[in-house]
């Protein structure tokens, strides 16, 4: 990478933690939460309640919770690029409780709308008046049975403060203060994790066995720390879930993504089915790479030709030619997110590993985190999130901020389908025999790593919450449940991957961020190979429906809004069609292999 920094301007917000308009509008909001809980707390069970009455309170509600929304994301961008700056922790911290302070100021408005009497909530839905909240009325009804009174919800805020979110931030900070020296060439460097995990991706072998075992002794060295966090998390999770009269830890995930227990359960048993794909593809990758075993230092490996190194600005331009076919439009939103420097690209001390896209304004443009380090799988990386930023723009252009969020369902689909566009653009051009090899395998690599991966940390974040139900797991049971489901997924395919791998499982973050998020990366994998196949038969005639799907943000349900365009997630021969898609291009390959 040049020495150029790609970094976000986030003056869309402030210009900085001492900006002077940041205190000012912690006391408008503060001012504003307070009125509207002493102008609206116990009214909402007044028989004579209108429509208009309930969308007034609702626009004043989402004015404040936007307020506050803007705030977090502004302190949240800070952080995950400055976790050594003091200044912004702090910052950080003192936003983080004005967050739960407003939060206590409106809870009583979920928890009161839900004690509307039944007749009189079936009449305010079918207002006219309150369309545009219509789902958001009857997804907060969903929630009934497991909300608590309001001032038990009060205090797991107030806990939540120093309990799990306390723990969330110790992980964060102290894997981002993590540097590693290796040797390059003869000379010693000092790495972060993403520069050093960027050795996994070369033709090296020894080096990229270096390189994970660093990253892997790291872990190990820390073990105890990792799963005091680990347990703490989980615990809690399942603590609160059992409170809220949830049935599974799991139970209480799938009612905020909407989907039902079996739906995901459904969606697992197919893929776990699968996994005999996951082995054939990885042995013959073994056969690719002349190595007489594969180890999880492999995983990454390149095949054939497509080592160079694409330079930031490339990988723009790829990625706006590409999605450009698709539509213009596409092209013209990428443009104005790197002119008003809403990226974050360049890897640096302080800044967290990994990739995400974050909301920006209202009818304004995302900001999309990376971590670039020239190759092609930072360029698939780079349209995932960009694919968020084209959802984010899209539902923010037409809906209220209160249907901004998306069913974690759902919320892939455009990132997928991005690097889908990517791949296609890229196996349509004037590729060789050997680079088409390379960026198959890229690309099947890819989809195993977004759904049959994500599948096996789905499965052991079942166990292991199956474990806590009966005591607090060790760090070796930790371990063990992790490699199980990767041995399992790997079968023959792999060597020592509880030698060389165990403690991989603390790097993984999402199991504590957002406890079982993971299932939903596999379904939306699953889901968009068969809408892409779609488009692919429709052409120009799917693009706008598209485009609305992505508009659609939570006004229905991940249901309703995929029934529009026949997909039943209930149906395991849905799922069948996208594992015959990357079985079909497990077979293109090894005919490829064959006939080069």
């Amino acid at each position: 990478m040049t020495q150029e920094i790609i970094k976000w301007d986030l003056s869309d917000y402030y210009t900085g933690i001492n900006d002077h308009r940041i205190e000012t509008d912690i006391q408008e909001i503060e001012k504003l939460a307070e009125e509207f809980n002493q102008n609206v707390k116990g009214k909402l069970e007044d028989p004579s309640l209108t429509p208009e009455q309930i969308l007034d309170w609702y626009k004043e509600y989402e004015k404040i919770s936007e307020k506050t929304f803007y705030f977090d994301t502004f302190a949240e961008l800070l952080l995950r690029t400055n976790f050594l700056d003091d200044g912004i922790k702090g910052f950080y911290s003192k936003i983080d409780e004005f967050k739960v302070k407003i939060q206590q100021k409106l809870l009583f408005f979920d928890l009161e709308l839900n004690r509307i009497s039944d007749e009189k909530f079936e009449e305010l839905i079918k207002s006219p008046e309150l369309k545009s909240y219509r789902h958001a009325l009857k997804f907060n009804r969903m929630k009934k049975d497991h909300q608590l009174s309001e001032s038990e919800e009060q205090i797991i805020l107030m806990k939540d403060m120093t309990g799990v979110k306390g723990f969330l931030n110790l992980y964060g900070e102290f894997k981002s203060n993590f540097t590693f020296d290796f040797e390059v060439d003869g000379e010693m460097k000092k790495l972060t994790e993403s520069e050093l995990f960027s050795y996994m991706y070369q033709d090296d072998a020894d080096r990229r066995c270096s390189a994970l075992g660093k990253i892997v002794a790291k872990y190990k060295k820390n073990e105890m720390i990792f799963t005091h966090i680990y347990n703490n998390i989980l615990r809690d999770w399942d603590l609160e879930c059992a409170k809220r009269n949830f049935k599974k830890p799991i139970s209480r995930r799938n009612l905020e993504n909407e989907v039902s227990d079996e739906s995901v359960e459904v969606c697992g048993e197919v893929t776990t089915n699968s996994y005999t794909i996951v082995e054939k593809y990885y042995n013959l990758k073994k056969k690719l790479l002349n190595l007489s075993e594969l180890h999880m230092s492999d995983l990454y490996a390149p095949i054939g030709q497509i080592t160079r190194k694409y330079t930031y600005q490339e990988a723009i331009d790829l990625i706006k030619n590409s999605d450009e076919k698709f539509s213009p439009e596409f092209k013209e939103i990428i443009e104005k997110i790197v002119e008003i420097g809403h990226i974050d690209a360049t890897p640096r001390s302080g800044k967290n590993r990994g990739a995400f896209c974050a909301h920006g304004k209202q009818k304004h443009y995302a900001f999309v985190f990376v971590n670039f380090v020239e190759t092609i799988d930072s360029i698939r990386a780079l349209a995932h999130e960009l694919g968020h930023a084209f959802h984010a723009y899209y539902i923010q252009r037409e809906q209220n901020f209160v249907n901004i969020e998306t069913s974690l369902v759902v919320a892939e689909i455009a990132s997928v389908f991005n690097e889908m566009l990517i791949i296609d653009y890229l196996m349509n051009t004037d590729l060789s025999k050997d680079e088409k090899i390379a960026l198959l395998c890229s690309t099947i690599e890819a989809k195993f790593s977004t759904s049959h991966r994500q599948n096996a940390f789905y499965r052991f974040e079942k166990a292991i919450h199956g474990l806590l139900e009966e005591k607090l797991p060790t760090t070796e049971e930790i371990k063990d449940a992790f490699v199980k489901e990767m041995e399992l997924m790997f079968g023959n395919s792999m060597t020592n991957i509880r030698e060389e791998y165990a403690n991989y499982i603390f790097v993984v973050p999402h199991f504590l961020t957002v406890p079982f998020y993971v299932y939903a990366y596999n379904m939306s994998n699953l889901l968009v190979i068969s809408i892409y196949q779609m488009y692919l038969e429709q052409k120009e005639a799917f693009v706008p429906k598209y485009l609305k799907l992505l508009s659609l943000g939570s006004s229905l349900s991940p249901e309703e809004m995929l029934t529009e365009i026949g997909i039943d997630l209930n149906d395991p021969t849905f799922w069948e069609k996208g594992i015959k898609f990357l079985s079909d291009k497990i077979d293109e390959l090894a005919d490829l292999v064959e006939n080069s």
